[in-house]
Parts: C-alpha cells; structure tokens; sequence
C-alpha cells in the first residue's frame, strides 16, 4: 500500500492507516495541488542526491567516521527539504544529568516547552550480508561521531545506545521534555512520540522506498506525506493546531466507531450461534429441551461458550491479518490452503447446487 511508511505498533489505528490514509492525511493538512505539486518538487530534488550518498556510503573506502560524517551531511538535505534550519551544528545538547549528556542536533520549542527535537544515528544502509545496528542495537561512541560533534571532558556522553536515550529524554521532567522526536538514520527516518514510545509505537520512514516509489510520476503525492507528517510546516509550526495532534484524534475516533460496530456484530454473532447450537441440541442429536434444562445456567453456559468460540476466531482474524506479527504462518501456500479462515470464507461463498 504505502511501502516507504511502517505503523509499527498501531501509531494510528489499523482501520485508520489504509488505502485512503494518505488522502486523508493530505485532505487534513489542507495541501492544495498546487501546494503538493511545489512539495514534490521540493523532496524530488534530494532524489538523485540520496543516491549519490548510497553509492559513497558503500564504495567509497571510508572509516565509520568518515561514513558517519557522510551520513550527517546527507540528513542536512533532507531536513532543508522538510523545512528545517540549514544547520549541522549541536548549538544545543540535553543534560539528563549534571555530567551526562546525549546528543541532539536541534531542539524546537513552543513558547518555553521543547516540542521536537532533531536527532541522528548511523545509517541503516547494509554492506554486504550484514545488516546495520539498528534502533535497538546502535550506540554513539564520541570518536566515530567526533566529526559531526565534540563532547567537552567535563561531560559523559551517556547512556550510548540509541533507544535508551530515547527513553531517557522521554522520561525526563515535563517542562524538559520534548513530544516528539525526529531520528534521521541515513536510509530510514524514525517519528517517535513521548506517550507512544512506551507502548512500542512510533513511525519508520524508509526513504529509499520513497524514492523508488515516486520514480512513478503518478506516485509523487507520497513525497508531500512524507512532507506532511514531518516537516517544520506541520510536525513543529508556529501556528497552534499541529496536524499530527488532528490526525491522532481522528484516529481514536475511528478506532471507537469500529469497537462500537465490533461490539454489535459480537452481540449478533451470539444470537446466531446460540440459536444455531439449540437447534443442532434439538434436532441433530435429539436433546429434549424444556423449561427444566432451558434456564438461566444453561442460557449463560450457551452463550459463554459462543464467546470463547467468537474471541477465538477474532484473535484468528486479527493474526491473519498481521503477517508483520508472525503468529500464523499466513505466507505459507499449504495453511493459506489448508487452514486459513480466509479460505473457509472463500469455501462458505461458494454456491452448492446439490445435496
């Protein structure tokens, strides 16, 4: 659907992040065509810059430092394209203590709170077989970073790996805390939001699936999501309303409307199902049913026994639907076959025209 934007952990609601959420998000952010035409031209510009960079990245001989430095020249571009300052320096750093201190390329406030701030980690470019350290993995050491910035001896660059100091600025005080925060890795972006960081939700931009994408005139509008869920102009404006705050709302108002119409269609599923198994007790095995065993033990058994049998096809719905997950094998042709629901559904659609 979207192949350079992963909603890892429901940033947005599933129903919300599909086929119409990049007309959505666009409709929401009020770009005109016009104002996404002057957009895409805007990001088309890094396109063949990005790569350049690729190709440096892997047969240029270079140190980690070297590549490091290439790195942080690179995400210069990209935030110009997005709207930022044209700067690389670290003007700013964040103290998590006296002595510990952790890099961030730029901090945005709004009034006196930080509201985003502007991080970078190695790129995710994979030499070879291997791939890179990623979120989980990465650490700074202050001589690979030295040429992108310099840690004064009166300071620790501490913690070093990458997503505990994430959730170390998340967890600071309040009025030192930003809400967000824009990690750039080279190849990959990452939006992390304070409240979803914790509950293993944030959004992973993979920018040379973007541009492999929007090599397709047609594709261009993805150029002006990307813009419209990261830039300066949306992500941190001057103005009060910040369309990442719109579009959560609207996420967790569809995500209410589905769980009502959930619960409906639960309640209904019930009623089938009880009414089907009274009707399999009576007239498939022959149970004489009257008002002795027709109580309310039997009434709240029966229907019980229809939830745990409803929960536990939703749960085979939901994981079917999920192959990111892994639970079920939903790419294997033998289960999709053999044992998925959605070849049982297939299978109850077909017409039978005989005994």
């Amino acid at each position: 659907m979207i192949q350079f934007l992963d909603n890892i952990g429901d940033w947005f609601a599933s129903n919300y992040f599909d086929e119409d959420f990049r007309t959505s998000v666009l409709k929401k952010a009020g770009f005109d065509a016009d104002r996404r035409k002057e957009i895409n031209s805007q990001l088309h510009r890094i396109h063949q810059a990005y790569f350049r960079y690729k190709e440096n990245y892997l047969n240029g001989r270079l140190r980690i430092k070297d590549k490091i430095k290439l790195s942080s020249d690179w995400h210069t571009k990209v935030l110009k394209a997005l709207g930022y300052a044209d700067s690389s320096a670290y003007e700013q750093w964040c103290h998590l203590t006296e002595s510990e201190i952790v890099p961030v390329r730029h901090q945005l406030f709004r009034g006196e709170q930080p509201h985003l701030f502007i991080m970078e980690m190695q790129s995710l470019i994979s030499v070879g077989e291997e791939d890179a350290p990623g979120l989980f993995e990465q650490e700074y050491k202050t001589e690979e970073w030295q040429e992108v910035f310099k840690v004064e001896e009166a300071f620790e660059l501490s913690p070093s790996v990458v997503n505990k100091i994430i959730s170390q600025i998340f967890l600071l005080p309040q009025h030192n805390r930003p809400n967000y925060i824009l990690l750039l890795a080279g190849n990959e972006m990452y939006l992390l939001h304070y409240e979803k960081w914790f509950k293993g939700s944030y959004l992973r931009f993979s920018l040379e699936s973007l541009f492999e994408q929007t090599a397709d005139k047609k594709q261009r509008d993805y150029y002006a999501l990307l813009y419209a869920l990261s830039s300066r102009e949306t992500l941190a404006p001057e103005a009060e309303t910040i369309l990442m705050e719109k579009l959560d709302e609207d996420s967790h108002k569809q995500a209410y409307a589905v769980t009502q119409d959930l619960k409906e269609g639960i309640i209904f599923a019930v009623e089938a199902l009880a009414n089907e198994a009274v009707w399999y007790m009576k007239n498939v095995q022959d149970k004489i049913l009257s008002k002795d065993n027709l109580n309310a033990h039997f009434a709240t058994n029966l229907k019980d026994d229809s939830l745990t049998f409803i929960y536990r096809l939703l749960f085979l719905f939901y994981a079917e639907s999920r192959p990111d997950l892994e639970i079920l094998p939903v790419n294997d042709e033998v289960y999709l076959n053999g044992y998925s629901l959605e070849m049982l559904r297939d299978l109850e659609q077909v017409r039978l025209n005989s005994e």
